[in-house]
């Protein structure tokens, strides 16, 4: 009769304890809040004792270490070299590619909002120099506007300049090959002037050079903004800039819009 009961009852005991241990590690969710974000479930799940817990479902196509890639956010610096022009040419003096440079230095942001989407924003100072292909010509500012005058001597021109310098916010999207090594971006830019002057270089009749200004901003727009394209070939990227307002204010100048092209160096 012992023999018998023995085994009976440690089939009691231990069915007991396993019923125990498994109510023991039943939990009761008491809320569930479900969101879903970029193919992905996330399930937020509250215990009776009121603490939440959070379940992550991915989907065969996007993991969790590509979406911290994709909202990964970069600063640095960058500057930008280039030639500037005017378009329509013959609204005004001819203004000559080779000493009309182009100088910016940016603070840049990248957002990369998915491996082939980017989005390229700057806040920094460029300069504009526009420098006339007649050395002898000079831009002279009046109450009626800028007029280009001839230089009566004595001595003989040898570079004669306006320039103007811009505090610019980029915002240009930006699309990338899987291997990430070409880019084509397009977007726009807006600025606020913050300098500008005209200069007058010239070789008087002993072979001196001598300099001239006018520090003013020679009727130059106070405010600028156009359309800015973008092809990045590896570590190079290629930039062209064209103002979709005047360059020079309304009645005073010509009117002309502002046209820039070079190479961004991070």
């Amino acid at each position: 009769m012992k023999t018998t009961l023995l085994p009976l009852l440690f089939l009691v005991l231990s069915l007991s304890q396993a019923f125990a241990q498994g109510k023991a590690d039943t939990v009761i969710y008491t809320k569930t809040k479900v969101i879903k974000v970029f193919g992905n479930t996330w399930s937020y799940k509250q215990k009776e004792d009121g603490k939440w817990i959070l379940d992550v479902q991915e989907n065969d196509e996007v993991k969790i270490s590509e979406l911290q890639k994709m909202r990964k956010f970069s600063v640095g610096i960058d500057t930008e070299l280039g030639i500037n022009q005017v378009a329509p040419t013959d609204q005004m003096p001819t203004v000559k590619p080779w000493g009309s440079w182009y100088y910016a230095i940016n603070l840049m942001g990248i957002t990369k909002v998915s491996k082939n989407f980017h989005i390229n924003t700057s806040l920094g100072v460029n300069w504009y120099n526009f420098k006339l292909e007649d050395r002898n010509l000079i831009a002279v500012k009046n109450p009626e506007g800028i007029v280009w005058e001839e230089f009566a001597g004595p001595g003989t021109g040898t570079k004669s300049k306006i320039s103007a310098s811009y505090l610019n916010f980029t915002l240009v999207p930006t699309i990338l090959t899987n291997n990430q090594k070409l880019r084509l971006g397009l977007g726009g830019y807006a600025g606020v002037r913050i300098g500008g002057r005209g200069k007058f270089v010239y070789d008087d009749e002993n072979g001196k050079k001598q300099k001239q200004f006018e520090k003013s901003n020679m009727y130059v727009e106070n405010f600028r903004y156009g359309a800015r394209a973008e092809i990045g070939v590896s570590d190079v990227t290629l930039f062209f800039n064209y103002d979709l307002n005047n360059l020079f204010q309304e009645n005073l100048g010509p009117e002309v819009q502002a046209i820039s092209f070079g190479v961004t160096i991070r």
